[in-house]
């Protein structure tokens, strides 16, 4: 870089004084380039330090940041990556939780085919995307669902006190998920200790609460109590579901739609499931049909509606129309 600037003095002298004005922004516009490209690499290096972990190549376009692993919490799933398009203006942030029964699954699900093209019209918006992984009910830190709940909130907290370090404004956070992880975004944003930063929840195969008793409104041939004495399988997912613990306290906590007001973040769900019958005609439980049928996503229209709460669906605009116009308001 020296010998580059010694070059350019020389020049400058030997050129006429009439061309030496424009030498001059000419030299001027490159110097500021160059601290252009600087402040980009110190921002970087200034994130990989307040999130404790370096840049990683990503799993989807080549012209984003990736950070892989990043730890929330201290149990043993507290763990997300941090997406970032190449900007010096980043408009919000979505935070992804996967889906799995609150059982299995994993933060990677979202790199697959399927999902990439949505992440990566989201990136495209200039938002960052942070994709979460999340304690499931049988792990041996688990007290119940509300632990993997829980852990949303930490995500939420986490990034709320990132977002000046990572470049975004801390009042555009939008939640979403897929199945279990829909439940954690929907919880977490209709809840004023949570959603004080939130301006939208997008989700896919939602459930309408996790106060399971509630399901019988939904479904006629789903009675709760019976049918967990004759199936062993929806037993021991109850029971793991709730901790033991199925006190009125408990399912008043879990059941979101009574937190619910106009003042909520607008949802935005999409539940492509269309039979009815959750018992089968070979007299088993059709679990994709219980825990995502079109039911919950019309049970949830309903108390949104009661309530004045803007709700929306692929039947009024597609996903990333939904995510664009929460970040525009």
């Amino acid at each position: 870089m020296l010998l580059i600037n010694q070059y350019l003095v020389k020049l400058f002298w030997k050129i006429s004084n009439s061309k030496k004005y424009i030498f001059l922004i000419v030299i001027n516009f490159f110097a500021n380039c160059s601290k252009i490209e600087n402040i980009e690499q110190s921002n970087i290096s200034v994130i990989e330090t307040s999130l404790g972990v370096n840049t990683s190549d990503s799993p989807l376009e080549k012209d984003f940041l990736f950070f892989k692993d990043v730890r929330y919490g201290n149990k043993d799933r507290n763990f997300l990556d941090i997406i970032l398009p190449k900007t010096n203006k980043l408009n919000g942030a979505v935070i992804f939780f996967h889906g799995g029964s609150f059982l299995f699954g994993s933060k990677e699900e979202l790199y697959q085919d399927d999902q990439k093209e949505i992440i990566n019209s989201i990136l495209n918006e200039n938002l960052a995307v942070v994709n979460s992984e999340y304690t499931f009910i049988t792990d041996n830190e688990a007290e119940g669902v509300i632990t993997s709940l829980k852990d949303g909130k930490k995500v939420i907290e986490f990034i709320n006190q990132k977002s000046s370090v990572i470049g975004f404004p801390e009042n555009k956070l939008i939640l979403a998920g897929i199945s279990a992880g829909a439940g954690i975004a929907i919880w977490n944003g209709l809840r004023e200790d949570t959603n004080k930063n939130v301006i939208g929840i997008f989700t896919t195969l939602a459930q309408s609460t996790y106060n399971m008793y509630k399901w019988e409104d939904i479904f006629p041939d789903f009675q709760v109590d019976l049918l967990r004495d004759e199936y062993i399988l929806l037993d021991d997912l109850f029971l793991k579901f709730y901790n033991n613990s199925i006190t009125i306290e408990n399912l008043k906590l879990l059941d979101y739609l009574n937190q619910m007001d106009r003042n909520d973040p607008p949802i935005f769900i999409y539940n492509p499931v269309y039979e009815d019958e959750v018992i089968t005609k070979d007299n088993t439980i059709d679990f994709n049909v219980l825990f995502h049928s079109y039911k919950h996503g019309n049970a949830i229209r309903k108390a949104a509606s009661n309530v004045g709460l803007q709700f929306s669906g692929t039947y009024q605009e597609t996903p990333i129309n939904f995510i664009r116009r929460m970040v525009q308001k």
